[in-house]
């Protein structure tokens, strides 16, 4: 059920989802909405396309995708997996078709990992010279390759086949897989005689190769074909070792193919993934957008690559990134540009004067606009790019295209319009309803009363997050050292839970059969609070010292009767003479 899970949540996009329920605005970096699960004229339902979370800070509903299917429409978890799973285009594992899909799934992926092996033992062994020396030259160390698992795939005309077979693989397997291909004089090795470059979703399981050529005819680069694992529009090279750095720096850089992105990881860009080809999806920006709000696009210095960066700009715009594009050097590409002996400094620099869509466009269009026989489509062109962009995404460069254009900037502003109309009466953006939320009568709200201690509970929220996003936080304390200071049940046993060792996704499974929709709450709200707050894992020991300053004020609190009275026992006593020390120690109760 996990891998059903994580292949649903990989393909939907939480704001996408919820956008079609309430209409959401955008506040920094989440999105607000009023909330559907009760009444309210002040929006507090916080949606986060970072954690891929929600949370009404009213009436304390809470969840991801799964939770809000169940809520909106009164499903079950099994029921609304299925909904999301038909939206997403998944077969569920637990149906018939399913069973097979996912054995045919495991075998193909078993098939994989057994070949980037040969691969990589191929590239080390004696067979792997000519490999190795081409690496050599591209500057590509042994460390290197190993670091990105690159590999070898011998001349041979079933080398790759033999081995597999010899693993237990059929035939079909290794079709499936990509790995061979049906030609007229029978099955071959699709990858002979190239260098392997394994691809990852953004989860880090393998899916696909990509093989260059290094010497003879043929084509420069064969990839795998698309299949069950494989889905290149909703694909991009490195993003499981990118996502994390792209967090943290808050911006993803984007070129065209492998060597480019591993040579900016070599060189400290460790932010880059590859579109492994010039032609962005929805399914690659949307995939973007889940881990940053900027993307700066690094592709070739030649025409085609520079009109492949206005296309994608406008995706890329349209899922609400805000989208840089980097300038390069003629006849150079990000590869080329950082293995420059000051190539680091050199990239930084042209990431630095990259420009915002509205004046790249303009920028290489400007000949285009200079002549009588051009000018005109270069403007309907660009026009109609604009009008696809939020009016105030575009404001401060409306005086400087109107000078391009040499009309006024009352005239850009009424063919920008009129262009917006035209793409609001043909649907091509269609426009949330003015009411914003669906008819969810009979849902079921949260009526529990409200915490008295509000700043608390937020507080061990955070905390749960805190722990719920990082693995190593998990390991540093015992049960011991948590528990006895949360006054949250819920939150209480989240906390236990994983500093027990039990992983988010075994805890997710495990609370969606027992139908526990509180506890993904508080993950929820504990997401929202870290978000505005700006945490981040090294705030978790502060988080803590407040957690439990506010349960020595507690426990101060509540025996400070007992005391007055002459009723508290000797234990009773010495807890709260330790309570008041500390609240006295100059600890502040948020």
């Amino acid at each position: 059920m996990n891998d059903d899970v994580n292949e649903i949540r990989s393909r939907i996009d939480i704001v996408d989802l919820i956008s079609g329920y309430v209409k959401l605005k955008r506040a920094g970096k989440n999105f607000l909405g009023l909330c559907p699960f009760h009444s309210e004229k002040t929006p507090s339902f916080n949606v986060s396309p970072d954690r891929q979370t929600y949370y009404c800070f009213g009436c304390g509903k809470g969840g991801d995708i799964f939770s809000f299917v169940m809520e909106t429409e009164g499903l079950g978890f099994r029921e609304a997996m299925a909904a999301l799973a038909e939206r997403a285009g998944v077969t569920l594992s637990s149906t018939r078709e399913g069973v097979i899909a996912a054995s045919v799934k495991k075998d193909i992926r078993g098939a994989l990992e057994s070949a980037r092996d040969f691969f990589g033992a191929s590239l080390e062994g004696p067979g792997g010279e000519a490999a190795r020396a081409y690496l050599a030259r591209r500057n590509i160390a042994p460390k290197d390759a190993s670091r990105f698992s690159l590999g070898w795939s011998p001349q041979s005309w079933d080398a790759v086949s033999k081995y597999l077979s010899s693993k237990g693989f059929d035939g079909k397997a290794l079709l499936d897989a990509g790995l061979v291909a049906q030609g007229e004089r029978g099955v071959y090795d699709r990858f002979r005689g190239r260098i392997i470059f394994p691809v990852n979703d953004e989860n880090g399981r393998i899916v696909a190769f990509g093989g260059r050529l290094i010497d003879g005819d043929g084509a420069k680069y064969v990839n795998s074909p698309e299949g069950p694992l494989y889905n290149k529009r909703r694909t991009l090279y490195l993003m499981d070792i990118a996502k994390r750095s792209i967090r943290e720096r808050k911006r993803a850089v984007l070129v065209e193919g492998y060597m480019d992105a591993i040579r900016a990881h070599m060189r400290g860009f460790t932010e880059t993934v590859a579109s492994l080809g010039t032609s962005l999806t929805d399914e690659q920006a949307a995939l973007i957008k889940r881990f940053t709000d900027l993307c700066y696009i690094s592709y070739d210095a030649d025409g085609a690559g520079q009109s492949a960066s206005i296309r994608g700009m406008y995706l890329l715009e349209k899922h609400g990134l805000d989208v840089r594009v980097v300038a390069l050097p003629e006849n150079l590409d990000p590869d080329d540009l950082l293995s420059g002996e000051d190539g680091e400094r050199a990239f930084e620099a042209a990431l630095k004067k990259a420009l915002p869509l509205p004046l790249y466009h303009v920028r290489m269009r400007k000949r285009d606009l200079r002549s009588p026989g051009a000018a005109r489509a270069a403007r309907e062109e660009i026009l109609s790019g604009l009008a696809a962009l939020p009016a105030l995404d575009i404001a401060e460069y409306i005086p400087g295209i109107a000078r391009e254009f040499g009309i006024l900037e009352h005239e850009l502003k009424r063919e920008i319009s009129a262009r917006r109309s035209v793409r609001s009466e043909k649907n091509e953006n269609p426009a949330i309803p003015e009411e914003g939320i669906r008819d969810v009568s009979g849902v079921y709200i949260n009526r529990e009363e409200k915490p008295r201690d509000r700043k608390g509970l937020d507080l061990e929220c955070a905390f749960c997050s805190l722990l719920w996003r990082n693995e190593r936080l998990r390991s540093e304390w015992e049960c011991g050292e948590l528990v006895p200071y949360f006054a949250d049940e819920a939150a209480s046993g989240i906390v236990t839970a994983l500093v027990s060792g039990d992983a988010p996704g075994e805890l997710e499974s495990r609370w969606y059969s027992m139908g526990e929709r509180l506890c993904f709450e508080r993950i929820a709200r504990g997401d929202a609070v870290v978000a505005a707050a700006g945490l981040s894992s090294q705030f978790a020991e502060k988080v803590l010292e407040e957690i439990r300053t506010r349960a020595a004020w507690r426990r101060y609190e509540e025996l400070k009767p007992l005391v007055i009275r002459g009723e508290a026992s000797a234990r009773e006593t010495a807890e709260y003479r330790e309570a008041a020390k500390t609240l006295k120690s100059g600890r502040r109760v948020l």
